[in-house]
């Protein structure tokens, strides 16, 4: 099964540029290798992150982004560099995702390879760095 997931940044805080950015897709990549997890396209636009991932059932999907969003948080708030005042949390709580079909896997990862050209708002959250 196909599934196209996103989730946000705690208040939406845009966080997800530059350094932070980097991180947060090299641990992301070193955790879905680690598990052995099927992620065909990620992409982040600054207060956000989109997946298309290949899974058994949606059982197999939470556990993937309850792994992912945990450990990257993890990582970042114990990162000197990156700890940001005394946030406690980096993702917020929830996410969303819709099953995908087979016929909509290349337009959906379209979708998430332009993330960075969609226009999004420097209002919608707060910058930290």
């Amino acid at each position: 099964m196909y599934y196209h997931v996103w989730f946000v940044t705690k208040y939406r805080r845009i966080t997800l540029k530059g350094e932070i950015e980097k991180f947060v897709k090299d641990i992301l990549a070193e955790c879905i290798a680690r598990h052995n997890y099927r992620v065909l396209e990620l992409e982040t636009n600054k207060d956000h992150l989109h997946m298309l991932v290949e899974t058994k059932d949606k059982k197999h999907l939470v556990a993937l982004v309850r792994t992912l969003k945990a450990i990257s948080a993890k990582e970042i708030l114990q990162t000197p560099y990156f700890r940001m005042g005394n946030v406690r949390h980096f993702w917020a709580r929830r996410y969303g995702y819709k099953e995908i079909k087979e016929t909509e896997i290349e337009s959906i990862g379209e979708y998430i390879r332009n993330q960075k050209k969609i226009p999004h708002s420097e209002e919608c959250g707060k910058s930290l760095r």
